[in-house]
């Protein structure tokens, strides 16, 4: 597996694909902001003037785009030219019937398929430490594997078609919660007089500690540096997480899974949207929940 299609080249996609040029994999990559894609070009990408282009003798494609709706008109542009047993991995965070969808287009044309949404941000595309979610077969899961090593420091076949997304889904879901909890312990510790700094070292040592805290503290100057440290510029933006949320809410829903919690997170991170702040880091939820 030597030659990569890349669509989406935003902010993750663009530093995922760095790193497999730097492995010395060809890719050749597409987005419909041409200015993405020339600035990767000095790293070594192969332009593609259009979806068309970035079908040509490829083994892999690779998909990292906003939504479903865009992941699914990708598909649907592409499919038809790809010669069989073409690898799609879509590493977007998209519904789970979507991913659904998007692997029964892909088995009725003959070609691999995986939903492989990823956990770690913009700083784990960058570093190559993401963690890779994964659902769909292990033929497919084997021959994307040196890929994943590539771009990220562990994948996880969770299960069939769509179990990735789903995993996804309950993984944010959590953190959304754990980070709502987190900044409520910390405005109770406030106003109950206690230094912050110690409050850290209580909590991220004891049964309360997690990731929000021990990595993600979301209060400024305590713990290690995070976007509270930097007026929560991004990281992992509210708008992000409220798309993961309403992800989540819908399964919720589909499913008729009791999650009161899930829920209220979701109705608090879209009050942020409703606020205009949903440009700021995630974690900012808990200044706006005082």
């Amino acid at each position: 597996m030597k030659r990569i299609g890349f669509v989406g080249l935003g902010n993750m996609g663009s530093k995922m694909v760095i790193n497999l040029l730097q492995a010395n994999y060809e890719v050749i990559g597409y987005d419909i902001n041409e200015k993405f894609i020339d600035k990767l070009i000095p790293n070594g990408i192969h332009k593609a003037s259009s979806l068309n282009d970035i079908t040509d003798d490829v083994d892999v494609i690779i998909t990292m785009l906003p939504n479903g709706e865009v992941v699914k008109k990708v598909f649907e542009t592409i499919i038809g030219k790809l010669k069989p047993d073409t690898l799609l991995t879509d590493c977007s965070t998209i519904d789970v019937q979507t991913a659904k969808d998007l692997h029964k287009m892909c088995s009725d044309k003959n070609l691999l398929s995986l939903d492989a949404p990823v956990s770690g941000g913009v700083g784990g595309a960058e570093k190559g430490t993401l963690t890779f979610i994964v659902g769909g077969n292990e033929k497919a899961y084997n021959l994307m594997l040196p890929l994943f090593e590539v771009m990220g420091k562990k994948s996880v076949l969770c299960g069939p078609a769509s179990s990735g997304q789903a995993a996804k889904a309950c993984n944010n879901m959590l953190l959304a919660t754990t980070m709502i909890g987190v900044g409520e312990a910390f405005n109770l510790g406030e106003n109950l007089g206690l230094d912050l700094k110690k409050l850290f070292d209580v909590l991220s040592t004891s049964t309360g500690n997690c990731w929000a805290i021990n990595t993600y503290c979301p209060i400024e100057g305590v713990g290690p540096n995070s976007p509270a440290d930097n007026n929560f510029q991004p990281g992992f933006s509210v708008n992000l997480m409220l798309k993961d949320l309403t992800i989540a809410l819908k399964a919720i829903k589909d499913t008729n899974t009791l999650a009161p919690f899930g829920t209220k997170s979701q109705k608090n991170f879209k009050r942020m949207v409703d606020d205009k702040k949903g440009e700021l880091d995630f974690s900012a939820i808990v200044n706006f929940n005082k």
